[in-house]
C-alpha cells in the first residue's frame, strides 16, 4: 500500500520504518525539514517526494508531529483533496481532533495514540490505540511488526482518550518527579530523596539527572499538556491539574 507519513520525528520516522518493513511504500515531504528529520526517513527507508506528490500518490496518509502542529497538517492534507485513510496519531483534545477531521472532509479518519516507545521489537511493546470506522483496517497495515496496534473502539476519540489518560499518569508522574528533585536540590536533600527509590512506588526517584535528561523533550510535553488540560475539562474532570503540570515543562524549555 502507497502511504505517506507526515512528519518523521522520533515516533513517526519508527512508526514509518515499521511499514516500510511490512512491505508499504512510504513517502514523506523533506522541503523544510531539519537534517536530523532527513537523516531519520533515510534511515527508516522512506522516500523523500514533494509534499503534493506524496499526497497525491497515498492511499493512507499518517500524521505524526508535536501535537501543536497537527491540525496544521490536516489542514493541508484535506486542502491537498486526500479521499483515503487518514491516521492521526498525535495526543491531541477533543476540541483538537474534531478541527483535524473537519479539515479532511473527504477522507475516512481514524484516531490513534502511541503508548509506548518507538517501535523497536524490545521488551516494552509499542501500542498503537485506533478508533473509527477504519481502525480494523489501520492496524492491518501494521500486522508482524514491532508495533501492536489495540482495537479500542468505533468512534472517533476513544483512541485519544486512552493515550491521554496514560500519559496523563506516565508523564504527570515525570513532571512531579521533576519538581521533587528541585525542591530537593534547592534545599540540599538530593541524597536522602534519591534513598527513596528503594520503595516499590518511587522508581522515579533514581536519578537525580532526571529533569537535565527531560529538557529535550519539554518543547513537546508542554503543548500536549495543553491538550490534557482541554481533554480533562470536556470530560468535566479537573483539566487545571494538567495546565499546573504544563508549567514544569515549561520552566524546563526556557
Amino acid at each position: 500500500m502507497r502511504i505517506a507519513v507526515f512528519h518523521p520525528g522520533a515516533m513517526g520516522s519508527q512508526l514509518a520504518k515499521q511499514l516500510v518493513a511490512a512491505g508499504h511504500e512510504v513517502r514523506w515531504a523533506p522541503s523544510g525539514r531539519s537534517q536530523a528529520s532527513v537523516e531519520r526517513a533515510e534511515a527508516a527507508g522512506l522516500i523523500g517526494t514533494t509534499f503534493a506528490d506524496a499526497v497525491g500518490s497515498a492511499e493512507v496518509v499518517l500524521c505524526s508531529c508535536a501535537p501543536q502542529g497537527a491540525v496544521e497538517v490536516a489542514r493541508q492534507v484535506g486542502a491537498a483533496g486526500f479521499g483515503g485513510i487518514y491516521i492521526e496519531a498525535n495526543p491531541l483534545s477533543p476540541k483538537s481532533l474534531q478541527a483535524a477531521q473537519d479539515a479532511l472532509p473527504a477522507a475516512t479518519f481514524v484516531d490513534a495514540g502511541v503508548v509506548g516507545p518507538p517501535p523497536t521489537g524490545g521488551p516494552s511493546p509499542t501500542h498503537l490505540m485506533l478508533s473509527g470506522s477504519a481502525a480494523a483496517a489501520a492496524a492491518d497495515l501494521w500486522t508482524e511488526t514491532a508495533v501492536t496496534p489495540m482495537v479500542v473502539g468505533d468512534t472517533v476519540g476513544a483512541a485519544s482518550a486512552a493515550k491521554s489518560a496514560y500519559a496523563l499518569y506516565n508523564k504527570g508522574k515525570a513532571a512531579l518527579a521533576v519538581l521533587a528533585f528541585q525542591l530537593a536540590e534547592k534545599h540540599g536533600v538530593t541524597e536522602a530523596l534519591t534513598a527513596q527509590q528503594v520503595r516499590a512506588d518511587a522508581g522515579s526517584l533514581k536519578d537525580p539527572g532526571l529533569p537535565e535528561a527531560l529538557r529535550s523533550v519539554a518543547w513537546r510535553w508542554g503543548p500536549e499538556f495543553d491538550e490534557l488540560g482541554e481533554t480533562l475539562d470536556a470530560a468535566g474532570l479537573e483539566g487545571d491539574a494538567a495546565r499546573a503540570l504544563r508549567k514544569v515543562w515549561s520552566k524546563l524549555d526556557e
